[in-house]
């Protein structure tokens, strides 16, 4: 069979899309792979990543697997120009009918792709890997000593990874830090933001800015190196955050003990590789901070359980789910 792969898959959402579009190209087996001019070219089937199908491949009726990226554009049409609303929303409606298979990157999203169109169940397949960054090379020794003296980084200290806004709780963190008397540092890495300024004035207000560093927008690169140097992650967007689980997936690679906000995506992507708590509870997450850093056999258990379920979004178990659906059309 000759699979096509979208030439321009939706790299924003560091996923696998286009990883796995090179990596097919030299898998063995009874498939052809093709990429680039060719993905839409005789095909026997083609698996895109946007939100609408080519026409050659609409026209030719070609056998089709969507990866659906989101759904803003299902729930919120009102905020496109009424053109796009016209033309986009119109033609991602028609190929989310017409795919033979949804590949969506939560539970969530697949019953709501099943609800909202009446798409049957059977059509839609949950692939939470999709959602992921493929696994990246191992960091040396020798690399980890750079990144520590090139931010500056404590011995021991909490890293928590997003954007800096109110729905991520840091403040909460804060508070928690505080009646736990917990003497850790935090290691806040992401996009500043106004809210970046407020957090570091509540931190002097509360006594503990010596305590707190901020690593704005730091380098791909450097990421990995930062997961090993973590004591602990911490992960706490409530759920009207549409939060990335590509840090969740890095620190169960790393086997870093992980607190996370209790949300339904979360619990999907890490299931007891991590505590969980209510991102609003100050004393839920103060008690899960002392737990983690006080009691070594949790520790420990948790990290067998993040490398077993870090397996899971490996590039085989992808490659070969994927493998699995295509054959069966």
């Amino acid at each position: 069979m000759k699979i096509g792969f979208d030439k321009s898959p939706a790299s924003a959402q560091r996923c696998y899309f286009h990883h796995l579009a090179a990596l097919f190209e030299h898998h063995p087996g009874r498939h052809e792979y093709f990429t680039g001019e060719q993905s839409t070219k005789g095909v026997d089937l083609y698996h895109g990543f946007r939100h609408r199908l080519p026409l050659n491949v609409h026209l030719r009726r070609v056998k089709t697997v969507l990866t659906v990226p989101d759904l803003f554009f299902l729930r919120h049409p009102e905020r496109y120009p009424v053109v796009e609303r016209m033309f986009v929303l119109r033609a991602f409606r028609r190929a989310l009918r017409s795919a033979e298979r949804l590949i969506a990157l939560n539970t969530s999203d697949g019953e709501e792709l099943s609800d909202r169109l009446r798409i049957p169940p059977e059509r839609i397949e949950v692939i939470l890997p999709l959602g992921a960054a493929a696994p990246g090379a191992s960091v040396p020794e020798q690399q980890l000593e750079v990144i520590r003296r090139k931010y500056d980084l404590p011995e021991k200290f909490i890293l928590t990874i997003g954007t800096v806004e109110p729905r991520r709780h840091l403040d909460t963190l804060f508070e928690a830090l505080l009646a736990a008397e917990l003497p850790l540092h935090t290691v806040i890495c992401g996009r500043r933001t106004s809210y970046s300024d407020f957090l570091l004035g509540y931190a002097r207000s509360r006594g503990i800015a010596t305590r707190v560093e901020f690593i704005y927008e730091p380098t791909a690169e450097d990421l990995p190196a930062l997961f090993r140097l973590a004591s602990i992650f911490v992960y706490l967007p409530d759920e009207s955050v549409r939060a990335s689980i590509v840090p969740i997936v890095e620190a169960m690679r790393t086997g870093l003990p992980m607190l996370l906000s209790d949300t339904p995506l979360h619990r999907e992507t890490a299931a007891d590789a991590a505590l969980y708590a209510d991102p609003e509870d100050v004393e839920q997450v103060a008690e899960a901070l002392s737990r983690l850093i006080s009691d070594r056999r949790l520790r420990a258990a948790l990290c067998a359980c993040e490398r077993r379920r870090a397996e899971l979004f490996s590039e085989y178990a992808v490659a070969q789910r994927l493998i699995g659906i295509y054959s069966s059309l």
